[in-house]
């Protein structure tokens, strides 16, 4: 079974400010602002990627363990989903 991939929902931009991001939602007006690390995954999310590529990117950009950043991811894209950030493909 091929894991699904996840995308940026095309509701929502964001901006690089210093080393934190803000992301707008164009439908529901919410600003969010977000760290180095959901910066990294926000900008990440462009292209689609499957939970597996974004957490090796996420390890080998902030030197942490694969496993860490998995765990970590996952806490992060169940906020993003709550926020209707995500959008999910085949």
């Amino acid at each position: 079974m091929t894991e699904r991939v996840l995308s940026l929902s095309s509701c929502v931009r964001y901006r690089e400010v210093g080393d934190d991001g803000v992301l707008v939602h164009l439908d529901n007006g919410r600003v969010i602002v977000v760290n180095d690390v959901g910066l990294h995954i926000v900008q990440a999310l462009a292209k689609p990627r499957t939970r597996e590529e974004l957490a090796a990117s996420i390890a080998s950009t902030f030197d942490v363990s694969v496993d860490r950043a998995a765990a970590d991811l996952e806490t992060y894209l169940v906020e993003l989903e709550r926020e209707q950030i995500l959008e999910q493909g085949a």
